[in-house]
């Protein structure tokens, strides 16, 4: 058979996409790109202005960490974005930026290691602990990228099966949801504030900007749902682009509701540049979903009646689903590794508290790496378990769903034995006020969003794909 046609593309392995689901690892890495930026900065203005000049040296080192984080961030994003859509300002093809990211991050994590250890007086394995953390997502993404499914992509990356729409509406499904949940829970505690600060003018446009949020949350789970259910990729665009219309016009309102909410009680620059970072942040990911599928479809416009007949991609868009579980895993074990480093086990410290900074290293990896009253290696057997599953998804290996399916019920178990203790007491406090039961219980609820979507997308029953068999002769 002559390979002179360009819609032929040669795969792998059997059921895994054209473009090995790194369509997938572009949408990520822009949305966390585009996230981390905004938050980094938010801390940069808070800093700036709650130092006032008087920071001295340490503050310009500070600064320092923080615009290198910054850069970091931005590579991200741009590697996210070279990687699906290409950019001709860039030589090296399609990997160039994700190249280019992985070196500048080995390098931030490297230098930001040196400065805490050698400016802040931080213990060593403190600041050991810090490099690691950082380096693991990058160094993880340098590994496997060197496998043989994805050095031939150096150049171009090919159109999936389906456009990659059903993969896109996993990940739009799952992290409706979590949005679903978070907001749904800050409408709640708004909802259990003293009548008179309810009915203030100010409190109210919150109110109602919260509302409109957790519509746009509904859209986004509405929307990821069709792009599972349905056959045809045409309503499901349509719904996605709701989505994204809806999500600008939201995070603008909410942009609007927090400006008059800074300005009503004391106007400030500081308050201003959260108000900026919140916004950036909230309309990350419907401009993200909005390109990838106009640049999609325009793409068959273009090209007429020499576009090529979709059809369903052969993977489901589980390969999307691995990626995600292998991206969010590894933020998840950049801070949690960190703690084992440092010797933090569940509730206890790791007994370098003496040394200045290292207490507030502990507070912060303990925050964002929490393993609750539990040992932490209850915790990291549960992110190995997630990143073989992962990488078994991508590969889309005959064992997959299975491993999957396992991570998905033991992520459940251990995430509800982990937070068992505040089970309890949200059980034995029945009286409290629901505001802060519902605080108390949304990072459990997020935190069982994508142990329960693996189990119920890896075993879903989808619409069979034709398969070529042969028989043997008798």
């Amino acid at each position: 058979m002559s390979n002179d046609n360009p819609a032929v593309v040669d795969l792998v392995d059997a059921g895994v996409p054209a473009d090995q689901g790194l369509s997938a690892l572009g949408m990520v890495m822009q949305l966390a790109g585009n996230v981390l930026a905004a938050y980094v900065a938010l801390i940069t203005f808070t800093i700036l202005f709650a130092a006032g000049g008087s920071g001295g040296s340490e503050t310009l080192w500070i600064f320092l960490i923080l615009g290198l984080s910054i850069g970091r961030s931005l590579l991200h994003r741009s590697a996210g974005a070279q990687l699906l859509y290409g950019d001709p300002s860039i030589h090296g093809g399609r990997m160039r930026g994700v190249q280019r990211y992985i070196t500048f991050a080995l390098a931030q994590s490297a230098i930001l290691g040196a400065i805490i250890k050698f400016k802040f007086d931080a213990p060593g394995k403190a600041a050991f602990a810090v490099a690691i953390g950082l380096a693991l997502w990058p160094a993880l993404l340098a590994g496997l990228l060197m496998l043989p499914r994805f050095r031939r992509f150096k150049d171009e990356l090919p159109l999936t099966e389906d456009k990659g729409f059903e993969g896109a509406s996993i990940l739009m499904t799952v992290l409706g949801l979590c949005g679903l949940i978070g907001v749904g829970t800050a409408l709640i505690l708004m909802f259990q504030m003293p009548g008179k600060q309810l009915q203030s003018g100010t409190n109210v446009l919150l109110i109602l900007s919260l509302m409109l949020l957790v519509v746009r949350s509904i859209l986004h789970v509405q929307a990821g749902l069709s792009g599972l259910r349905e056959t045809s990729v045409d309503h499901s665009v349509e719904l996605a682009n709701r989505y994204a219309n809806f999500g600008v016009i939201s995070s603008f309102c909410m942009g609007g509701a927090l400006l008059l909410f800074v300005m009503s009680s004391a106007l400030s620059v500081a308050g201003l540049a959260i108000v900026s970072g919140l916004c950036w942040m909230l309309l990350a990911w419907p401009l993200i979903i909005r390109r990838f599928f106009s640049d999609r479809q325009f793409a068959d416009l273009l090209a007429g009646d020499q576009a090529p007949v979709h059809r369903r991609s052969p993977d489901a868009g589980l390969t999307w689903l691995g990626w995600l579980l292998i991206a969010q895993g590894t933020l998840t074990a950049s801070f949690v590794l960190p703690q084992l480093i440092m010797g933090i086990d569940g509730g206890g410290g790791g007994g370098y508290g003496h040394h200045r900074g290292a207490g507030d290293l502990e507070d912060m990896f303990s925050i964002f790496g929490s393993v609750g009253a539990r040992s932490i290696w209850w915790s990291i057997g549960l992110l190995a378990l997630q990143a073989w599953s992962g990488f078994e998804l991508i590969r889309m290996s005959p064992q997959a769903r299975m491993i999957a399916s396992i991570f998905g019920v033991a992520g459940i178990a251990i995430t509800v034995y982990i937070n068992l203790p505040l089970l309890e007491a949200l059980k034995h406090g029945g009286g409290g006020a629901v505001g802060m039961n519902a605080i108390a219980f949304a990072p459990l609820a997020i935190a069982l969003v994508i142990p329960v979507a693996t189990v119920l997308l890896v075993n879903r029953k989808i619409a069979p794909t034709a398969q070529a068999r042969f028989r043997a002769k008798e």
